[in-house]
């Protein structure tokens, strides 16, 4: 594991703790005291995607401290300084990935595995007290990258961003973030709170099955959608224990292989554009799903997908 690695983590966990959980848990998942956080993500992607990156290494430790500065403030945001800590989240996710293109699998998984371990432990703790998280974490990405040796190029693809891909993507990241704002909100079916042991080592089984027998995302449409209708059953169930390993699993497994999939196209265009859709506009329309308590739209996207998917995506290369 190299300082990369830290890198991804500690900006997994500001995203999953800070952005995510803590800012929207702060203001009571009220959309209007929150929604130029989307707007600031979506704006600062597009302009990740077409700005000319002559020093990502720079351009990263720059933003980090932005972070930094607007963690100092937490959880006292406007709405125009939630519009820049979306912003600073939208730019530096592209830029991030890119240089994960030098990375192996392997690191993958253990960038993973250290976000999932250390973001299901601190899920609980006081959305109102992270503000000492809220400054550490970015502190923390910027020593890891100050120290890690860059290439000093890397050679971006050319070939042509996959729509169906995307689609796919945003689908798991709709269907997942539904639930997940769903049970978040939930009193009777908190699992974090009663069985953070059991999620952990469920997320650290779903990372070693993605790492391990994992292949190309499209590959796996049956596995991740069986994974997400058992997890919503067990809901609809109201089964905690159940749900407690099978979705810490299905979260686990489709994510290492969406971020394999992200990386794998060495391009920060394509990458900043496919983030657009799977880290704002679909997580976005999941947070209304749950708050208005309209789950079964997810349950009727899982239908429409495995509809669409048994006709296009059984034969693929």
């Amino acid at each position: 594991m190299n300082l990369l690695v830290i890198v991804l983590s500690s900006q997994l966990l500001y995203y999953l703790l800070i952005a995510q959980t803590g800012v929207v848990g702060a203001f009571d998942s009220d959309i209007k005291e929150l929604f130029t956080l989307p707007i600031g993500g979506v704006v600062g992607s597009l302009l990740s995607a077409y700005w000319r990156h002559l020093g990502i290494k720079t351009e990263l430790c720059f933003l980090f401290g932005i972070q930094v500065m607007l963690s100092w403030f937490y959880p006292n945001y406007s709405l125009g300084v939630l519009l820049v800590l979306g912003f600073v989240v939208g730019y530096t996710t592209p830029l991030l990935l890119y240089l994960f293109g030098t990375q192996s699998k392997r690191q993958l998984a253990f960038g993973l595995a250290i976000s999932y371990t250390v973001g299901t432990a601190l899920y609980t703790y006081p959305f109102a007290l992270r503000g000492d998280i809220a400054i550490f974490l970015p502190l923390i990405s910027i020593v890891a990258l100050r120290f890690s040796p860059l290439p000093s190029e890397i050679r971006p693809c050319e070939k042509r961003l996959d729509g169906r891909i995307v689609a796919m993507m945003m689908v798991w990241i709709f269907t997942d973030s539904a639930l997940f704002e769903t049970l978040s909100r939930s009193e009777g079916m908190d699992i974090w709170s009663d069985y953070t042991g059991l999620i952990i080592v469920s997320h650290l089984v779903g990372v070693y099955l993605a790492y391990r027998y994992g292949e190309n995302l499209k590959r796996q449409g049956w596995i991740i959608w069986a994974l997400f209708v058992i997890s919503y059953a067990l809901y609809y169930m109201h089964y905690p224990p159940g749900l407690a390993v099978v979705y810490p699993i299905v979260i686990s497994y489709y994510n290492v292989l969406l971020f394999r999939t992200l990386i794998a196209m060495h391009n920060i265009r394509h990458i900043a554009i496919a983030m657009v859709g799977v880290g704002w506009v679909a997580a976005s329309a999941a947070n209304a799903v749950a708050l208005y308590h309209q789950l079964w739209i997810a349950v009727a996207v899982l239908a429409v997908y495995i509809l669409i998917y048994s006709s296009n995506f059984r034969r693929v290369s």
